[in-house]
């Protein structure tokens, strides 16, 4: 749902547009908005999608393994495990805390010899912390350093606390390379990672392991690094352990290079599958698989927002189909810039989720205007594909978030990469914030009309807004003027596709 705020707000311009003598055409170039309501939701946050429904059909008819051999490695996201650990009752030690994690990760790898523990790198200026600084999340009491006895205090505020995180991990690789924790090993070998460096651990003792030292920030890319070494390494089969769908793209596309079996466990505690990944690459198709990390980004990925609406599964049909679509995803995320072939070949493709074939456009500004004619002006904002400058800053996201997959990746800023940063709002730090557009959201002829610039409150007869009998907007100056309608919450808009597929316990 968008805000009846929006439903309004669209309208008005578009009366206002007229009677100011603009064409429809030109004014739906605009986003006619403050944000544009096909990526964002109300709260300015980018929109979900149901990320588990790509994965689905991909894994349709694939063969599902029985079991591992003994020589086999599991790699595990670390901090998966960590957000299922239920700690509670004021008792609780952290060393408690990590042998207990280490019982769940000794449990995953029962079937292996080798166990990675694989966790995120936590830095301030992230995309990933891009939502989280939006949302205007409360952060828990940092802590700088952890000891083995100190008492664990309200544990999901704690890990509110990205601070907190990379503290915690820290504290992990070195209780596990303490001696009560290294007997547990018995025959198995276990690595960890801690910030950029990986540590390998044996009842016998512990070594730095200095061809895994990685400043990659996810964990979900530093896995593929293991998963390769460990195939190097001579292990018959390599199982790598998540129940995230962005993982199990990334392990399609990047097969090739792990030469050995290689398998994806996941599904629910009660039933788990192990999905043979080159199975699956070679039902899908090679060709196919290199594009699904371009279009997993470009349609709605953790950091990058989906189409209100459109979800995955369409454009994996136009995939499927379109030799110059596969093209265009597989050299997404190959370079730092964009060219404008591919941004070109990228609108096009947003056309064609939005209109039928046939009487499609190359053109997105175009197609707003004929989905709006089609529907006699009687739909939302968010059910009109983005304005060209707003697409371009989508697309620009779309291949930062693509573009890399090396141990140490020399990775620009994402600022002016579909990103930009402020100030926080204490001035105390630099955030990372979504910048949707360049443009103004209406003609300038258009917001003279629709917008008031009350400075401390919205009054007769200085607010151009009341003095024309309507509500304040969020174009308007104040935020919280008492002239604005009554808002709904739509925090957490995720728009689930309707398609044949059901999400199987992913």
């Amino acid at each position: 749902m968008v805000l009846k705020a929006d439903r309004s707000l669209f309208g008005r311009i578009i009366v206002i547009g007229q009677s100011r003598k603009i064409d429809v055409r030109e004014l739906l170039q605009y986003s006619l908005g403050p944000l544009p309501w096909s990526l964002a939701t109300t709260e300015g946050f980018p929109r979900k999608t149901n990320l588990a429904a790509l994965a689905t059909p991909l894994q349709k008819d694939v063969p599902l393994a029985d079991g591992l051999p003994q020589n086999s490695a599991a790699i595990i996201d670390g901090m998966s495990l960590v957000q299922k650990l239920s700690v509670g009752g004021g008792q609780t030690t952290f060393a408690m805390v990590a042998s207990s994690l280490l019982t769940k990760v000794l449990h995953e790898g029962s079937q292996t010899n080798r166990i990675d523990v694989v966790f995120d790198i936590y830095r301030d200026m992230s995309i990933k912390n891009a939502e989280r600084t939006m949302r205007g999340e409360v952060a828990g009491v940092q802590l700088s350093y952890i000891s083995s006895t100190q008492l664990v205090k309200q544990w999901r505020n704690f890990l509110s606390e990205v601070k907190n995180k990379t503290s915690l991990i820290k504290f992990f690789s070195r209780e596990w390379r303490e001696e009560d924790c290294m007997r547990r090993l018995k025959g198995k070998t276990l690595f960890v990672t801690a910030e950029s460096e990986c540590w390998k651990i044996t009842k016998k003792g512990s070594e730095n392991v200095a061809e895994l030292t990685s400043n990659q920030e996810e964990a979900d890319t530093r896995l593929l690094l293991h998963a390769k070494h460990a195939a190097q390494e001579g292990y018959e089969a390599v199982a790598v352990i998540s129940e995230d769908a962005d993982v199990f793209v990334l392990l399609l596309n990047f097969s090739s290079i792990i030469n050995t079996r290689l398998y994806m466990k996941c599904g629910s505690r009660m039933r788990t599958r192990l999905v043979d990944i080159k199975g699956a690459v070679q039902r899908t198709g090679r060709e196919i698989c290199e594009a699904l990390i371009g279009l997993h980004s470009f349609t709605g990925c953790d950091s990058v927002s989906a189409f209100a609406g459109k979800g995955n599964l369409g454009a994996l049909k136009i995939l499927k189909t379109n030799e110059g679509v596969r093209r265009a995803f597989q050299e997404l995320g190959q370079s730092w810039t964009v060219s404008e072939d591919l941004y070109t070949l990228l609108e096009k493709l947003t056309c064609s989720m939005y209109i039928p074939v046939g009487n499609t456009t190359s053109h997105v500004n175009d197609a707003r205007y004929k989905l709006f004619c089609a529907k006699n002006g009687e739909l939302e904002s968010h059910q009109l594909p983005p304005c060209q400058d707003s697409l371009r800053k989508h697309i620009l996201r779309a291949n930062y978030q693509a573009a890399y997959l090396e141990a140490n990746p020399d990775i620009p800023s994402p600022d002016g990469m579909g990103w930009t940063t402020q100030t926080s709002t204490d001035a105390a730090s630099t955030e990372l914030v979504i910048n949707w557009m360049d443009g103004q959201p209406a003609p300038s002829a258009v917001l003279e009309l629709l917008v008031c610039k009350c400075k401390k409150t919205c009054k007769l007869p200085s607010c151009v807004c009341m003095n024309s009998g309507l509500k304040c907007t969020d174009l308007c100056s104040l935020n919280d003027s008492t002239n604005q309608p009554a808002q709904d919450d739509s925090s957490n808009i995720i728009d689930n596709e309707a398609d044949e597929y059901d999400d199987d316990d992913f």
